[in-house]
């Protein structure tokens, strides 16, 4: 088992989960969340998963057959002193009866500073759905 790891910056921590996706590394991706139960993940069409341990053996069944090809896109983020949250758009490569396709889900990452870096907290992805959402226009300058 890899020894946690806490990254420079939420960026660095993100791009470190990513990258244990596409290699199918479960011990690299273990190593990067917070040492919290507290802990959450939901993978796209999923149930959701609180706790370490529940979220390790959630990857070992999807890495089981290796990676999986998911590539990061139309991020945005906020960050602040001890929390930053990223909401992205995942292109995942799956194959099926028709052959390969990309398949979009959107994703919200929270990271959370630790002593020595950022670990991840949260991660929950959905499918993205087929009709765009509503155009709300600009940002009421009254929130309620």
């Amino acid at each position: 088992m890899k020894p946690p790891i806490a990254h420079a910056s939420a960026q660095a921590a993100e791009e470190a989960f990513y990258d244990a996706m596409q290699h199918g590394d479960v011990a690299g991706m273990m190593a990067l969340w917070a040492d919290d139960e507290e802990a959450v993940c939901v993978h796209p069409n999923g149930a959701r998963l609180v706790g370490i341990g529940a979220i390790r053996a959630a990857f070992e069944r999807m890495f089981a057959q290796g990676g999986v090809d998911v590539r990061p896109a139309l991020a945005q983020s906020h960050q602040g002193v001890m929390v930053a949250v990223h909401n992205l758009v995942e292109k995942v490569l799956v194959s099926g009866r028709g052959g390969s396709e990309v398949i979009e889900c959107v994703a919200t990452n929270v990271y959370v500073k630790v002593t020595g870096g950022w670990r991840i907290l949260m991660h929950h992805a959905s499918p993205l759905g087929d009709t765009p959402g509503p155009d709300v226009g600009p940002p009421a300058s009254t929130l309620h």
